[in-house]
């Protein structure tokens, strides 16, 4: 009975409480962290795929309004001030339909390791 008394405070805590607290308290704060950079990754994926996606949308625009474009193969920076900026892959073939081409448009970034790709078609008129 001696033995558990001294083990026993009721002035304080123990030192070993004071440990299981604080690493209880660590786990979380890790956890924590890591679920705060895991959001920011995400973050940065969402917003890099929606202005790819906008710049695929305004070249697909842009190729509408200079009319039936021609068959060819275009690739390059998006913007040639910007070289770690967006990349664009531009294809245009003839389509199973007669008078009609398909336009591929695919947008790169973080290093063309990712992509958005979109698809149109334009009928000759």
């Amino acid at each position: 009975m001696g033995t558990s008394k001294k083990l026993r405070s009721d002035k304080g805590t123990t030192l070993l409480e004071v440990m299981i607290a604080v690493a209880v308290a660590a786990i979380a704060l890790v956890s924590l962290i890591t679920l705060v950079i895991s959001d920011l990754d995400i973050e940065e994926y969402a917003r890099k795929m929606t202005s790819a996606t906008l710049v695929a949308e305004a070249k697909l625009k842009e190729i509408e309004r200079t009319g039936y474009p021609e068959v060819s193969q275009v690739e390059g920076l998006v913007d040639e001030s910007d070289p770690s900026g967006f990349y664009q892959r531009i294809v245009v073939t003839e389509a199973l339909i007669a008078d009609v081409r398909q336009v591929d448009i695919e947008v790169l970034w973080d290093k063309r390791r990712r992509s958005v790709s979109i698809v149109g078609y334009f009928a000759k008129r």
